[in-house]
């Protein structure tokens, strides 16, 4: 079974990649953490909220009354009606969320950086839901949301607000003498302490930093072994006759002819005929020649 190419290619680089995969560790380290006053922190932003939780209701509402008595007519005048303070929750948290309360809380917990917001909202959900995902409730609650870098802050932030919505509510009561029985009462229920806000997951600029360092390594051992492989093939080149399809024959030296009488090589005579044509001659001669018969023995 033949291996692929580029599992060879791999394989022979194996060194190379593996300091790439060092490498490529140590620049996802510092991509997903920073190493301050000697401690490892995540680089990842982690946001904190901090919620105040308010309930607003009436002097003349009871939440413990399971009944409401009856009034007496009087005629000439209209029953008392009360006020859908759920509808005044909504009114309330834009009041809250709203430039006004936002500069007063500046004043004293100092200007909010970008990432700082102050917010509120009216809950539809029970005390442990997320208003992310909004519920059917409509309560008279609202939620003063602070929000920061810092969990400390956060707290403050919140907390300010609420208690500053708190004295504009009496405020505003006070400036129109409105009578006890008529006022809207707004009580803290609840003080939440930060908590982090879901975010990025820090492990995601990890994992691409060292994905993608690494296969910059894969990239250039696929690289170097094409420029090795063309540089060998061009020194083979060098060593083949550049003409293409000639072949070099070698001259081969002539052979000596031996003359068969004299046992020696016979050599070309000067004035012989060229191309060996003065072997033919002399060939011929020879065979031309007469034989000389011996003379007979005289036998007496």
């Amino acid at each position: 079974m033949d291996v692929p190419k580029y599992l060879q290619v791999l394989w022979r680089s194996k060194w190379f990649l593996l300091v790439g995969a060092v490498v490529a560790a140590v620049a996802a380290f510092f991509a997903g953490f920073t190493i301050m006053d000697g401690k490892v922190t995540s680089r990842a932003v982690q946001s904190y909220t901090a919620a105040t939780t308010l309930l607003i209701s009436g002097e003349a509402d009871n939440m413990y009354q399971a009944v409401v008595p009856g009034q007496p007519l009087v005629e000439g005048q209209t029953q008392p009606e009360s006020v859908d303070l759920t509808s005044k929750a909504i009114l309330y948290a834009y009041v809250i969320s709203g430039l006004e309360m936002r500069a007063q809380v500046e004043d004293q917990v100092g200007e909010l950086a970008d990432n700082e917001s102050l917010t509120a909202l009216r809950r539809t959900t029970q005390p442990g839901g997320d208003e992310s995902f909004p519920g059917r409730y409509v309560l008279p609650i609202l939620s003063v949301v602070g929000t920061s870098l810092n969990p400390d802050r956060a707290e403050e932030i919140a907390a300010t607000a609420a208690d500053l919505f708190l004295a504009q509510v009496v405020e505003e009561q006070d400036a129109a003498t409105l009578p006890d029985a008529d006022r809207v009462v707004v009580s803290v229920l609840d003080r939440t302490p930060a908590t982090e806000v879901e975010g990025s997951n820090p492990a995601i600029p990890v994992a691409i930093t060292f994905l993608g360092v690494f296969l910059l390594f894969v990239a250039a051992a696929f690289i170097f072994a094409g420029i090795r492989s063309r540089k060998r093939g061009s020194d083979d080149t060098d060593d083949v006759d550049p003409t293409p399809g000639e072949t070099i024959v070698a001259e081969a030296e002539p052979e000596p002819v031996v003359d068969g009488s004299a046992g020696a090589p016979l050599t070309e005579p000067a004035g012989a005929p060229a191309g060996g044509d003065w072997r033919k001659s002399r060939r011929s001669a020879r065979e031309g020649e007469p034989v000389e018969e011996p003379d007979p023995a005289y036998v007496g």
